[in-house]
C-alpha cells in the first residue's frame, strides 16, 4: 500500500525498523533540517493520508510527519490482541521520535492516535513540546462519561461489537466500499469532503489488509485512577458535530485533570473527521498553538 499520489506533492515516504521489531512506514512534508517537528497520529479506521491537508498545510514551516500507525497501511500488523496494547502503541510513539533525532515534538493525533498523544504526553511529557489532540478525550474521562452518561454509552456501541472475534471483520470485508462510505459520511457534517477518491486508500486496505486496528479497542484497558496532569501546553481541538463522542467532551471542565496548561478550540460545523473537514482551521489553531509554546 504505497501510492504517494494520494499526499500532496512534496511528501516522501520513508520505513523504519523500530527496535521492537515492528517496521513502521511514515510520510514527512518539510525542511529535512532545522525545522520544529509536527507528529501526527491517526485514529480509526484511518492511515496517515488522513493527515494530507495538514502535510500540505503546515510542511512548509514545520517538518510535518504522519506514520501509518501499528496495524494499518504499510506498517506491520502484530497477530496477538496484545500487541495493541497502549504501552506497544506509546512505545512506537516515543521510538519514531528517537529516528526523528530525539528532539521534543508537536504531537498531535486524532481519535485513537488522539488516546495514544494524551498517554505520551502524561507518562513522557518531557518528549514534548505541545500536545493538541482533535475529538478524543483522555481515555479515563472516556470511559468515566459513559459509565455516568446513558446518551455517551448508546453512541460507543460499536466498541463492545467489536470485542467479537473474527466476525466484525469479515463482515466489513464483505463490502468494503460501503462500509468506509458509510463510517466516515455517519460520522462528518460535511459528507461532501469524502469522495470516492478520498475515501480510496480505506477502501483498499479494508480490501486488502482488513482492520487490525479493531485491536486497538480489544487491547484497551484505561485507568480510571486519579490522571496525573501533564505540564505540556495542551490544546483540544473539537469538531462540535461529532455524533460518537458527544458535545459534552468540548467543555473544559474536567480537562485541567489531565492537563495543567490547557485551551480548546471548538469548530462548530465539522464532525468527528475534524483536521479533514475543516483542514484550513485545524492548521491555523495548531500553528498558533505551536508558535506559543
Amino acid at each position: 500500500m504505497n501510492d504517494l499520489g494520494w499526499f500532496p506533492a512534496g511528501t516522501r515516504m520513508e520505513e523504519t525498523r523500530l527496535p521492537s521489531g515492528l517496521k513502521m512506514r511514515w510520510y514527512a512534508r518539510g525542511p529535512a533540517h532545522g525545522a520544529p517537528i509536527v507528529l501526527c497520529l491517526h485514529g480509526f479506521p484511518e492511515l496517515a493520508v488522513s493527515w494530507r491537508g495538514q502535510l500540505a498545510g503546515l510542511g512548509d514551516r514545520y517538518l510535518v510527519v504522519a506514520p501509518d500507525m501499528r496495524g494499518y497501511g504499510g506498517t506491520d500488523a502484530p497477530p496477538r490482541v496484545a500487541d495493541y496494547r497502549m504501552e506497544h502503541l506509546c512505545g512506537d510513539v516515543l521510538a519514531l521520535i528517537d529516528v526523528l533525532g530525539g528532539a521534543p515534538v508537536h504531537l498531535v493525533g486524532h481519535d485513537w492516535g488522539g488516546a495514544v498523544a494524551w498517554e505520551v504526553a502524561q507518562r513522557t511529557p518531557m518528549r514534548l513540546r505541545t500536545l493538541s489532540v482533535l475529538n478524543c478525550p483522555p481515555p479515563g474521562m472516556l470511559v468515566r462519561e459513559a459509565l455516568r452518561n446513558p446518551r455517551q454509552l448508546v453512541r460507543l456501541w460499536y466498541m463492545f461489537v467489536f470485542q467479537v472475534p473474527r466476525i466484525p471483520g469479515w463482515w466489513l470485508r464483505r463490502d468494503p466500499e460501503r462500509h468506509m462510505r458509510k463510517a466516515f459520511h455517519e460520522a462528518a457534517v460535511r459528507r461532501e469532503v469524502f469522495t470516492d477518491e478520498v475515501l480510496a486508500p480505506y477502501v483498499r486496505q479494508l480490501r486488502e489488509r482488513g482492520l487490525p486496528g479493531i485491536n486497538y479497542y480489544r487491547a484497551a484497558r484505561p485507568s480510571l485512577g486519579e490522571p496525573s496532569p501533564t505540564p505540556v501546553p495542551t490544546r483540544l481541538i473539537w469538531g462540535l458535530g461529532d455524533p460518537v463522542l458527544g458535545p459534552w467532551f468540548a467543555e473544559p471542565a474536567g480537562y485541567q485533570a489531565y492537563a495543567s496548561d490547557f485551551d480548546r478550540v471548538v469548530i462548530e460545523d465539522a464532525g468527528h473527521w475534524v483536521q479533514q473537514e475543516a483542514p484550513e482551521r485545524v492548521n491555523a489553531a495548531l500553528a498558533e498553538h505551536f508558535e506559543r509554546a
